[in-house]
């Protein structure tokens, strides 16, 4: 492959790195020196308060009940490459079409941790962690019991209300393809996304462990027979087949759509690097692959598509494992063998962060020890710790309740999950960028463009709040989301009215909204 020119990640357009500063709460606690600031996040939306109108209960006046959504998810893509592909050397006609014809942000501020399963719960419910459920990818283990590798897989989990309930309950069809945390969730046309953690992923023995799970039965089936040779495809071109055969065949009201094999290549290869850039062109073409079935199911008219993602990326440098220092402190104990038999204290890593489990949570001796460990490691020179958050500020920041500490990772460093060796060492082979980080920083920040109907065409955001999304498609489909009372559509990116965005009342119903939003990043 022929190297493409490009600027390097550290500079031009993409996210400037900052001093570490202070977000989310008042104790967080970092290396002493480094002043408490209001977040990056916050001082946007003060600033640019007139861009990001408020929007508490903004719905269509006429929501038609032939409206069409399809809401396709690029895991881990980076805003700046859909703002300057021009810079990057990209080759996006289908992104760049939608960004120009429709309404997008600069960025979007996910949750805590900024990992797939809580932010892709959040895109379709408006809520939190805490509020939704979802608080990780992989489901929390004990270090001392055998490892499951079980994730987030079954929609049980989920305490909020969805996109897809909302729509089931207004009478809409439904349908969902790889789509986290949707085993037996109720959706008319379900494939969702479930793996074993211990085999090799993707290809025909992956797909038959979805096959068992998919709704209808024989759904995974119907496609495959419908595509030609798909043992030849990659797995996302399989996702958007499915996506194609569904939307002309069934013609769902509501469709969601998740591509993941972007992140993949940005966690071997980094963000920015040229085989990030490949994989994101034919990410492209599979856009265009389902426009092209909307447009042969005729359901052009009267479809929106939102192009989303669940986080950015960090290029890595080095690994720290927490959990080293907790063995070193007699906090975890192994036996003879070298298995872990007694903890204290466990380690739950998430890449650009980490939660710090207690097996006591009452056990005030043992919190503040742990504390005083890693605030040490925090202020070292150089340190791959850039701040302990302890609960009180998890509560607004709505992370996991159940973590007594999270750790955020310096730039350009990753938690790995480790007890014994060396606590600070070289990445792994092949793992060169991540996430997980506070959403925040601007490395984190995650995607959204808007095309179609019901869409404010030109209209564009510096930044919005990943909560505020759901409300928004809700919206744009016409039906009523029991979302939190923080989360609220976007009234900027919605054509509801002749009103120019830019209006009086517009500009200062957007200072109120900035207003309260900066609040949950002092």
């Amino acid at each position: 492959m022929t190297e493409r020119p490009r600027t390097p990640v550290h500079q031009a357009d993409a996210p400037r790195l900052r001093p570490p500063r202070a977000r989310f709460g008042s104790r967080l606690h970092h290396t002493p020196g480094r002043g408490r600031i209001l977040g990056l996040a916050a001082l946007l939306l003060l600033l640019l308060a007139p861009l990001a109108p408020r929007a508490r209960s903004v719905t269509p006046e006429q929501p038609s009940a032939d409206a069409h959504l399809v809401v396709i998810s690029i895991d881990g893509l980076m805003p700046e490459y859909y703002r300057n592909p021009d810079r990057y050397g990209l080759k996006i006609p289908t992104l760049r079409r939608l960004r120009n014809e429709g309404a997008f942000a600069d960025g979007v501020i996910g949750v805590y941790p900024s990992v797939t399963y809580p932010s892709h719960t959040t895109l379709v419910t408006g809520a939190r962690p805490r509020d939704h459920g979802v608080f990780f990818n992989r489901i929390f283990e004990e270090p001392t019991a055998p490892r499951t590798g079980r994730w987030y897989w079954w929609a049980s989990a989920i305490q909020s209300d969805t996109l897809w309930a909302a729509a089931r309950r207004a009478g809409r069809r439904t349908a969902a393809i790889s789509w986290p945390v949707t085993v037996e969730a109720e959706i008319d046309y379900n494939i969702p996304e479930i793996f074993d953690p211990n085999a090799a992923q993707g290809g025909p023995s992956a797909w038959a462990l979805v096959a068992r799970h998919a709704r209808p039965a024989g759904l995974v089936e119907e496609i495959l027979r419908a595509v030609e040779k798909p043992e030849a495809w990659d797995d996302d071109d399989l996702r958007v087949e499915a996506a194609a055969h569904l939307l002309t065949r069934y013609r769902p009201h509501l469709l969601l759509l998740h591509l993941i094999q972007l992140d993949g290549v940005q966690h071997r290869t980094g963000p920015h690097s040229p085989e990030a850039y490949a994989e994101l062109e034919k990410q492209d073409a599979r856009v265009a692959r389902v426009l092209e079935a909307i447009r042969r199911a005729g359901l052009e008219a009267q479809t929106t598509v939102a192009i989303v993602s669940d986080h950015g990326f960090m290029p890595v440098e080095r690994e720290f494992h927490p959990g080293v220092v907790l063995a070193q402190a007699g906090l975890v104990k192994f036996d003879p063998d070298g298995r872990l038999t007694e903890w204290q204290a466990a380690v739950w890593s998430h890449g650009g962060s980490a939660s710090i489990f207690l097996k006591d949570p009452s056990n005030v001796a043992v919190r503040e020890t742990v504390r005083q460990l890693f605030e040490d490691w925090a202020r070292r020179p150089g340190s791959p710790i850039l701040r302990v958050i302890d609960a009180s500020a998890l509560e607004p920041l709505g992370a996991a309740p159940t973590a007594a500490f999270f750790l955020d990772a310096a730039d350009f460093c990753t938690f790995g999950g480790e007890y014994r060796g060396e606590a600070l060492r070289p990445p792994r082979p092949n793992y060169r960028g991540t996430h997980g980080y506070l959403p925040d920083r601007p490395h984190m920040f995650a995607s959204l463009i808007l095309w179609g109907r019901g869409v404010r065409r030109g209209a564009r955001a510096p930044v919005v709040a990943m909560t505020d999304i759901a409300p928004t498609l809700a919206a744009l489909l016409g039906v009523a989301l029991n979302a939190p009372t923080y989360s609220r559509p976007i009234a900027l990116f919605l054509d509801q009215s002749p009103r120019e965005p830019s209006s009086r009342a517009d500009r200062r119903s957007a200072r109120g909204n900035a207003r309260e939003a900066a609040q949950a990043f002092r």
